[in-house]
């Protein structure tokens, strides 16, 4: 990772993953779009729930930035993602005319693997016990998607043809 925000006010991290999660959703969605254009259902299938998962975290995340910051006056920390990428959006990493299965999911696992490292560092590196939990749950959340694609990585040969 080149630069990280480092986060010490809750609502400013809380800001930047509802951000993350809502850029992900939207990639995610695209991205089975993309696949079921191309006839691969099932692929498109797991992605819509890829994006349907970033939508709940999206919920998620709003809600705790509801409870927990509501009111309170937000920190102007900017939101750096590493190397100017939003972490989790497979669009941001690149998608290709001649995508296939296997490398669409290798993207994903790309981008989930990129959001695991995102919020393992927030959690390494802030001084807010709380946002230092938080990161770290979702940390952990990524982690669990990453190693689902990994298992989906079995089902498609290196040799595909887009």
């Amino acid at each position: 990772m080149d630069k990280l925000t480092l986060f010490n006010h809750l609502g400013s991290f809380l800001t930047c993953a509802a951000r993350l999660e809502a850029e992900a959703a939207e990639g995610y969605q695209q991205l089975a779009a993309m696949m079921e254009d191309r006839g691969n259902r099932e692929v498109a299938s797991m992605f819509a729930r890829f994006a349907g998962f970033s939508r709940l975290h999206h919920e998620e995340v709003e809600h705790l930035r509801a409870a927990e910051v509501d009111g309170q006056i937000m920190a102007t920390e900017t939101i750096v993602w590493p190397d100017g990428l939003s972490p989790e959006n497979p669009l941001a990493v690149g998608v290709s005319d001649q995508m296939t299965p296997r490398k669409a999911v290798e993207l994903a696992l790309e981008t989930e693997r990129r959001a695991c490292d995102f919020y393992s560092a927030v959690a390494g590196q802030t001084r807010s016990a709380r946002i230092q939990e938080l990161a770290q749950e979702f940390a952990e959340e990524e982690a669990e998607h990453a190693d689902h694609l990994e298992r989906w990585l079995d089902r498609y040969p290196d040799t595909e043809q887009p």
